[in-house]
């Protein structure tokens, strides 16, 4: 192959996003409100609000690949023009759009001064998650940027 064409075919690769391996799942808004509070991510001054009665999740693994193919991180962070919950709103609204998932929440976590995302999945495990560096962040739950003690999640 000429550099021309595979460059083509490397430049197409990276702007088609990844087939899901499995069919979307739907669930309904209580069930997504469960597997929130089994989480651990609303309760007390961190509430719900609610924008489905119906939702439509996939599996970790093509999460994964959505990941891996978004563009999302790769932003600039630019404070008060485009900062976290721009990440945030971004990241949320492009799954919609491109893989029709409503399964991804903007957390606006005031007790931690930011703005992420959460992703409930296929198999009832919820996790939080930073669009501007595409990593979960579950782990931190309840520290720093990631109290989730006040504030909400709009899913």
């Amino acid at each position: 192959m000429g550099i021309i064409t595979t460059r083509i075919l490397d430049l197409t690769r990276a702007v088609t996003p990844p087939t899901l391996t499995e069919p979307l799942d739907e669930h309904d808004t209580v069930w997504i409100a469960q597997r929130l509070l089994d989480a651990n991510l609303i309760g007390g001054a961190m509430q719900r609000k609610t924008l489905d009665s119906k939702y439509w999740t996939c599996t970790r693994l093509d999460f994964d690949a959505i990941i891996k193919w978004d563009w999302t991180d790769n932003k600039k962070y630019v404070a008060e023009k485009y900062d976290c919950d721009n990440f945030a709103f971004s990241f949320k609204a492009r799954m919609d759009r491109k893989f029709h998932l409503n399964n991804v929440g903007l957390v606006v976590d005031y007790s931690g001064g930011h703005a992420y995302n959460c992703v409930v999945f296929s198999d009832g495990t919820a996790e939080l998650f930073e669009p501007q560096s595409d990593l979960f962040t579950t782990s931190q739950l309840g520290t720093g940027y990631y109290k989730c003690e006040s504030g909400f999640i709009l899913i």
